[in-house]
């Protein structure tokens, strides 16, 4: 897989559209946010979808990278976050997204410390 330098790391090809991501509160659980793009960062939930790619840091865990479509925010929750992109691990994500950005590659998912990522084989 060719990877594109990013910001602190590397970016893959693959983009799928994510609607929803798992990830820890700040009490320590495990919770399902809903995710979508906005135009602006005061902008209400829209019906267009995030999007998800491949994310691979310097030490090489793989996780993903979630984006706005079209050069857009991601609005995390109602009041967590709105952001240009953030990463998480692909414990994060869903089954299906997860399968579908992976196909073609030749990355291991292994667990560190109850989470999953990704290494190149």
């Amino acid at each position: 897989m060719e990877w594109k330098p990013h910001d602190r790391g590397f970016i893959g090809g693959n983009t799928v559209e994510i609607r929803s991501i798992k990830i820890t509160d700040h009490q320590g659980r495990r919770r399902r946010f809903r995710v979508s793009t906005v135009r602006e960062p005061a902008g209400d939930f829209t019906k267009m979808p995030a999007e998800a790619r491949l994310f691979k840091t310097e030490n090489g865990h793989i996780g993903a990278l979630i984006t706005g479509k079209y050069g857009g925010y991601v609005k995390v929750g109602k009041t967590i976050a709105v952001q240009q992109s953030f990463s998480i691990p692909l414990s994060g994500l869903s089954k299906l997204p997860v399968k579908k950005i992976l196909k073609g590659t030749y990355i291991e998912l292994i667990e560190l410390d109850g989470i999953v990522v990704g290494i190149e084989r």
